[in-house]
């Protein structure tokens, strides 16, 4: 079997998602076919690409290396697509794509900045993946996030808004010792297992890590889930804390606390091509962006 497009493409997926469950259904086939799939594609390569976990997949070392150039490949053939395509005519739709709900707020708000073009909007796990899709041509627009302390790519096609800076929070259970203070120091929750999501592409969980360094201690991290409920679950069993963001859904046997002098902070962020259809009106389009996230900090 020959390598082609299609297989970079499921490899970098599989790592996007770190699922073989959510890449089949992206793909829209089984997972048997797509496990039978990657088999192919590691016999092809000469190793496994992926740890297998009841947690996911995460990439090898083999599967690291394989990934970067993989990712290389694709992105040439994706800029060769986007300027061939750009030599035609506008496009009659908007191309919108990004993690969280700002991505569906913002999509019902563009009509005020593009009267009469309709908007396609899907979401994603990996704000590495929104950020590759638009340097790709395949969407115009992305709302994404990274963290304070990385610097924001400047050179290439891509331009950047910053929206907000969002301090993350921690989840406790309800009756958790710590939990009756409005905030709690970093240091003080490290006899506790911690639940994470899995690495985003963007910095997470790194700059965790690097915190709980400068807090003093290495974090006991026996959880690594994708599924957010999942996580506010073990948190309600008393089976472990975790990172969030200041609206994580609590309900039952849950609370969010602040963590003392904000050592993890969050950004939002916009991006597009500089060549895209969104350029001229970036500006316009980052001021609806911050009045959604202002509001739905009022209602917090």
């Amino acid at each position: 079997m020959d390598l082609e497009l299609r297989h970079l493409r499921t490899v970098c997926l599989l790592a996007d998602t770190g699922s073989v469950t959510k890449a089949a259904a992206a793909l829209s086939t089984s997972q048997p076919a797509l496990t039978t799939q990657l088999q192919r594609i590691e016999r092809e390569v000469g190793g496994a690409l992926f740890h297998r976990g009841r947690s996911g997949v995460r990439p090898t070392e083999l599967g690291e290396f394989v990934l970067v150039r993989a990712r290389s490949v694709l992105l040439s053939m994706d800029d060769l697509m986007h300027d061939v395509s750009a030599r035609g005519a506008s496009p009659t739709a908007l191309r919108v794509g990004g993690v969280g709900q700002l991505t569906v707020e913002l999509s019902g708000r563009l009509p005020e900045v593009f009267p009469g073009i309709p908007v396609h909007v899907r979401t994603e796990y990996s704000p590495k993946l929104v950020t590759d899709l638009v340097r790709a041509g395949r969407l115009d627009l992305g709302t994404t996030i990274d963290y304070v302390d990385r610097d924001l790519t400047t050179d290439g096609p891509l331009a950047w808004a910053m929206l907000a800076v969002d301090p993350l929070h921690v989840a406790l259970w309800v009756d958790h010792p710590l939990a009756e203070k409005p905030s709690i120091h970093l240091e003080d929750l490290a006899d506790y297992p911690w639940a994470l999501t899995p690495p985003d592409g963007t910095g997470w969980p790194e700059c965790f890590y690097v915190a709980c360094q400068r807090a003093g201690f290495s974090p006991d991290v026996p959880y690594r889930l994708h599924d957010r409920s999942e996580i506010r679950d073990l948190i309600a069993d008393r089976r472990a804390v975790a990172p969030c963001q200041s609206d994580f859904d609590t309900g039952r046997g849950v609370v969010v606390r602040q963590l003392e002098g904000a050592p993890i902070q969050l950004r939002h962020l916009l991006v597009w091509r500089r060549d895209g259809p969104v350029n001229q009106a970036a500006d316009q389009i980052a001021r609806v962006a911050r009045e959604i996230i202002d509001h739905s900090a009022e209602k917090i």
